[in-house]
C-alpha cells in the first residue's frame, strides 16, 4: 500500500477538502429519515417546522454534493496522468504490460475518489443509522446489530473465491496487447477466456448478492414486527423513520463484499505497479 500512501501524501490538501465536502453530504443525507418522519408526525398536527428543516437538509446534501464534483475531477485527472507516466519511464516490462498496468493505474485513483467515497458513506450509514434505531427502540437496534455476524460470516465464505477470481482476471489482462499482436486465432482465444472468466466473476457477485439480500429482508421483517409489538403509542412519523433507518443499515452492511472485493482489487494492482 506504500504506492497508495504516497499518492494521497502528494495530493493530501486537495483530497481532504473532497474528503470533507463527501462527508458533509453524507451526514445530511443521514438526517432525512429522522427529520421525514419528524415532518410527517408534523403536519398532522399543522406543524410546519420539521418540513422547513427537511428542506434544508436537502438543500445542503446537494450544495456540498455540487461542491465536490465540480473540484474533484480536476485532481483526479492529474492524479492519474503523474501514476500513468511514472510507470511508463520504467524499461523492464513489455509493451503489453505496460498498455494493461497505465490502464489499471485507474484502479489507484478510483480507490481515492470513488471507494473512499463508498466507505466514508457506508460508516457514516451504519453507525449513524444504529444510534437513531436505538434511540428509537433498543431492542430493534439489538435485533438488527445481530445481523453483522451473519453478513460477517458470509463474506468469509466467498472471500478466497473473490481474492482468486481477481488475481486470475488481471493476469489474463496483462496479455491482451501480446494476444493481438500475434493474430486472430490468439485474440479469439483470448477473448473467450476473458468471457469465462467474467462468467465465473459474475457468479459469484450473484451469489453474493442472493445471499445478503436474503439476510437483509428476513432481519427487515423482523424489526417492523418487533416495533410495532413492543412500542407504545406509535406514530406513523416513528414507523417511517425506523423502517428507513433499519433498510438504510441493512443495505450499509451489504457493502461489506463489496468493500472486501474493493480491497482485494486494489491490493493486486498496486503489487503489480510497484
Amino acid at each position: 500500500m506504500s504506492k497508495l500512501i504516497e499518492v494521497f501524501k502528494q495530493y493530501q490538501h486537495q483530497l481532504t477538502w473532497i474528503y470533507v465536502f463527501m462527508l458533509l453530504t453524507e451526514l445530511s443525507i443521514l438526517s432525512t429519515p429522522f427529520l421525514l418522519g419528524k415532518s410527517i408526525d408534523g403536519l398532522i398536527v399543522g406543524n410546519w417546522y420539521w418540513i422547513v428543516l427537511l428542506g434544508i437538509s436537502y438543500f445542503l446534501s446537494n450544495f456540498f454534493n455540487y461542491k465536490r464534483m465540480v473540484y474533484d475531477t480536476k485532481v483526479y485527472t492529474a492524479m492519474y496522468n503523474d501514476i500513468a507516466l511514472k510507470f511508463l519511464k520504467k524499461d523492464d516490462v513489455d509493451v503489453s504490460t505496460k498498455i494493461a498496468r497505465t490502464d489499471m493505474a485507474h484502479e489507484i485513483v478510483n480507490v481515492l475518489e470513488s471507494y473512499v467515497h463508498y466507505y466514508i458513506a457506508t460508516i457514516v450509514t451504519i453507525i449513524g443509522s444504529l444510534v437513531f434505531i436505538y434511540s428509537e427502540n433498543w431492542q430493534v437496534g439489538a435485533l438488527v446489530s445481530v445481523a453483522i455476524v451473519f453478513i460477517i460470516s458470509a463474506v468469509f465464505v466467498l472471500y478466497k473465491k473473490i481474492r482468486q477470481g481477481i488475481v486470475i482476471a488481471n493476469d489474463h489482462y496483462e496479455k491482451k496487447a501480446k494476444s493481438i499482436e500475434d493474430g486472430y486465432p490468439s485474440s479469439q482465444s483470448f477473448f473467450n477466456r476473458r468471457r469465462k472468466i467474467e462468467i465465473c466473476q459474475s457468479t459469484i457477485q450473484g451469489k453474493n448478492w442472493f445471499l445478503m439480500n436474503s439476510i437483509k429482508y428476513v432481519f427487515l421483517i423482523l424489526s417492523i414486527i418487533l416495533l410495532i409489538t413492543t412500542t407504545k403509542d406509535i406514530t406513523i412519523g416513528s414507523v417511517v423513520t425506523v423502517y428507513s433507518y433499519v433498510s438504510n443499515f441493512l443495505i450499509a452492511l451489504m457493502s461489506a463484499p463489496v468493500a472486501i472485493e474493493m480491497f482485494l482489487r486494489i491490493s493486486d494492482v498496486l503489487k503489480r505497479l510497484d
